[in-house]
């Protein structure tokens, strides 16, 4: 488990590192990321809990799609669905006197914009730290 968390932390901290970089992998760490959280509870904004896994081809490498558990159901989130939201929190990325990031903060999931299964990207993106929100909603993802 601390070897989990470790890796978790790695991930985020090199994603921050190479963001203010303005690194040309940031998809490929971001990856890492969402693969390194797998199974890990989350909340959405609403305060309801999920999980992903991120699903494998035949072969074993990871493909480009998350499932998503809510209770019994499940839905698949795509990469490409998951890039979109992230290019445009890139986009809404500042720098704070010229050396520090200074993180969007979004009101709500369709802040962001209307991308499929955003209520999700949302919640993650605030606990990989690359958005800020509401201090209401903040309690609601931290599950208070």
């Amino acid at each position: 488990m601390l070897e989990t968390q470790y890796e978790q932390e790695r991930v985020i901290a090199e994603l921050h590192q190479e963001i203010a970089q303005q690194s040309d992998n940031l998809e490929e760490l971001l990856w890492d990321c969402f693969v390194a959280y797998q199974d890990c509870v989350f909340y959405t904004s609403s305060g309801l809990p999920f999980s992903y896994t991120v699903k494998k081809k035949k072969n074993g490498d990871y493909s480009g799609e998350l499932l998503v558990s809510r209770k019994e159901s499940s839905k698949t989130l795509t990469k490409s669905s998951i890039f979109l939201a992230f290019h445009k929190v890139l986009g809404a990325i500042k720098m704070k006197d010229g050396r520090e990031l200074r993180f969007p903060e979004y009101k709500g999931p369709k802040a962001i914009g209307q991308i499929f299964g955003i209520s999700y990207i949302y919640s993650i993106f605030w606990k990989f730290g690359l958005i800020r929100v509401p201090e209401r909603i903040e309690e609601k993802l931290n599950n208070v």
